[in-house]
């Protein structure tokens, strides 16, 4: 049964109610990062009824062994893994093997969310215990920089990482927005507070929104009724560009924004962004090596929930970039193994 939250309409809008931007371009002024984003304030006395409450399974962090990453030291002696880049790697095998001398980013789409798309659409109990279980994959006592986008869902997906990292503690349950609906809500102690980037909202490729409406809106064979299709197309064929930057200078952009010199960098960084930024990013990684070709009827490939990129800097500044999975595989009932990268 779904717990809720025994709370005053105004405390369940501090929980809950953000005022986020919604999914246009990130450059538009009028956009503003939301401030709370799910976060109980750190200065509320507030209790809830214990029984009342789900909270959330947390691990705590566990001392550094032979499977934990090296923090580096004089004797270093790093020795890179290298990575297929044809197939996701899961985010864990990734994590374990950053080297003495590297540092990384990660950068993944948000968990599985409501079915609404607005910037207050929470993410799903489901999706909230998966990015918990991602956490899980990288235990260690040295903490993550967390990043979102603003929105409440990419706010709930670093939270759910850093309870299953050991890194915080979360209660979870369900809380009315100001018409009333409500919503899976989070509240962390001690507060969580990630860093806001809004550049990581959908919409960073997107270069011109009244060409790609056109082409919509021309599309009488009702091949572009999902735009992600055209995404994809643009991508993978170079086709529909007057609507989208171009894919390496924007690519680069866009990881500049997020990696920094290798002295001034967090050994761990996680950021929580959204597909129509990863698809276009993770293909580019990988030289467009993955399939996630939804615009292909052979293929029809998307990226899934908690998939995305690790880009790994060592410490001469240079970059290579592994795609990578949050979720595990699943074997379909026909003994098909649905990939955990690929929705």
């Amino acid at each position: 049964m779904k717990s809720k939250f025994l709370a005053s309409a105004a405390l369940a809008a501090t929980l809950w109610l953000v005022a986020c931007g919604d999914e246009k371009n990130p450059n538009t002024p009028e956009e503003q990062p939301c401030t709370e984003c799910g976060a109980l304030p750190e200065s509320s006395s507030t209790t809830f009824p214990a029984n009342e409450i789900s909270s959330s399974s947390v691990s705590e962090p566990v001392s550094s062994d032979s499977s934990t990453p090296a923090t580096g030291d004089e004797s270093c002696t790093p020795s890179p893994v290298t990575y297929p880049q044809e197939k996701f790697v899961d985010i864990g095998e990734v994590y374990k093997n950053i080297q003495c001398n590297e540092k990384v980013v990660f950068i993944v789409r948000h968990a599985q969310r409501e079915a609404s798309i607005n910037s207050q659409s929470a993410l799903t109990e489901d999706g909230y215990e998966a990015a918990v279980k991602a956490g899980n994959k990288m235990p260690g006592t040295e903490p993550f920089k967390y990043i979102f986008s603003g929105m409440v869902r990419t706010y709930q997906t670093a939270a759910g990482i850093a309870v299953g990292r050991g890194e915080t503690a979360c209660t979870t349950g369900y809380a009315p927005d100001e018409d009333g609906a409500e919503h899976f809500a989070v509240a962390c102690t001690p507060q969580f507070n990630p860093d806001t980037l809004t550049q990581l909202k959908d919409g960073w490729y997107l270069k011109d929104k009244e060409i790609r409406d056109a082409y919509i809106a021309a599309d009488t064979a009702n091949y572009l009724k999902n735009s992600n299709v055209m995404i994809t197309d643009w991508v993978y064929e170079g086709n529909y560009a007057d609507a989208f930057y171009d894919l390496d200078a924007r690519s680069k952009e866009f990881l500049a924004l997020l990696v920094k010199d290798y002295k001034d960098m967090p050994k761990y960084t996680l950021a929580a962004s959204h597909d129509q930024v990863l698809m276009p990013l993770t293909a580019w990684a990988t030289d467009k090596k993955i399939d996630i070709k939804l615009h292909d009827p052979n293929s029809r490939n998307w990226l899934n929930y908690l998939a995305g990129v690790a880009v790994i800097v060592n410490d001469k500044n240079e970059q290579r970039y592994v795609a990578i999975k949050g979720m595990d595989d699943n074997v379909l009932p026909d003994g098909t193994v649905y990939d955990g990268g690929i929705q």
